[in-house]
C-alpha cells in the first residue's frame, strides 16, 4: 500500500511557517543596534520597547545609574498591559544635547481590568555622537495601592 506524500512545496511552506511561529516570540523587533542614532529614532524605539514589555532591551537606553531601578519594575510592568502610546513633541535645550518629551501610555492592570493613562516626562541626554539616554519617570509604573 502506497502512502500519500504531500507536494514538496507544501512541506517547505509548512516548515517555514513552523519556524516563523517558533522564532516569533524571541525575535527582536527593536534594539539599540537597529537605531540610526537620531534622537527621534531612539525615542520611538525605547517607547515601543517599553510598550511591548521588552525591559531588558529598553534598559539599554536608560541612563546607566538608573538601569537597576528600571529593571526592578519588571513585576509591575508585567501586570500592566499597554494598548497604545502617544509621543508629544520634543523640547530641546542646551545646544540640542538635552530634551524632554511627554509620552502618554494607555494601559490596563490585568487584575482590575481598569484602563488608565500614564503620562511620563522622559528626559533625554546625548550620551555620545550617536547615542541618547533617557531618564524615565519610574514612578508612573507603580501599581496604585502597592508600594
Amino acid at each position: 500500500m502506497k502512502t500519500a506524500r504531500p507536494h514538496p512545496w507544501i512541506a517547505q511552506r509548512w516548515l517555514v511557517l513552523m519556524a516563523a511561529l517558533a522564532l516569533g516570540p524571541g525575535c527582536t523587533f527593536w534594539s539599540v543596534a537597529e537605531t540610526d542614532g537620531t534622537f527621534e529614532d531612539s525615542l520611538r524605539t525605547y517607547t515601543k520597547l517599553v510598550r511591548w514589555g521588552e525591559l531588558e532591551r529598553a534598559s539599554l537606553f536608560v541612563e546607566p545609574d538608573m538601569r537597576a531601578e528600571f529593571l526592578a519594575l519588571k513585576d509591575n510592568m508585567e501586570r500592566l498591559h499597554f494598548t497604545d502610546f502617544d509621543i508629544g513633541p520634543p523640547h530641546f535645550r542646551q545646544e540640542n544635547d538635552h530634551a524632554h518629551v511627554t509620552v502618554t501610555y494607555t494601559v490596563y492592570d490585568e487584575r482590575t481590568l481598569i484602563e488608565r493613562k500614564l503620562t511620563e516626562i522622559q528626559r533625554w541626554n546625548r550620551a555620545g555622537r550617536r547615542t541618547w539616554n533617557v531618564e524615565p519617570d519610574l514612578g508612573i509604573f507603580e501599581i496604585p495601592g502597592e508600594g
